[in-house]
C-alpha cells in the first residue's frame, strides 16, 4: 500500500489579511507537511479541520471529493483560512 506525505498550503485568508486570526498566525503561502505527526507550527484549529481529509489522502491514491489534479480545499473552523491539501508524489511503501 502506498503512503503519501500530504502538503498543506494556506491558499487564502478571508478579507485579504496578511495573517489569520488563529493563535498560530498562519500566513498565505505558508506550507506544512503532514506525515505521522502534527505538522510543527500549524494552528491546532486548522489541523483539526484538515485531519480527516489529510489522513484519508495519506493512505489512498484518489478520494471522491478531490478536485482538479488531486487536491482538497478545507476551511478552518474560524472561517478565516483555506488550506489546500495535495499528495507529495513520492509515496512510501508499507
Amino acid at each position: 500500500m502506498a503512503v503519501y506525505k500530504i502538503r498543506c498550503e494556506v491558499v487564502s485568508i478571508a478579507g485579504d489579511k496578511e495573517k489569520c486570526i488563529g493563535a498560530a498566525k498562519m500566513k498565505k503561502g505558508e506550507s506544512f507537511v503532514f506525515e505521522a505527526r502534527t505538522p510543527e507550527g500549524m494552528c491546532v484549529r486548522a489541523f483539526n479541520a484538515i485531519f480527516p481529509s489529510a489522513f484519508a489522502m495519506r493512505y489512498s491514491d484518489k478520494m471522491p471529493w478531490e478536485k482538479g489534479d488531486g487536491y482538497v480545499e478545507v476551511t478552518c473552523p474560524d472561517g478565516d483560512i483555506v488550506v489546500r491539501l495535495s499528495r507529495i508524489k513520492e509515496s512510501l511503501q508499507i
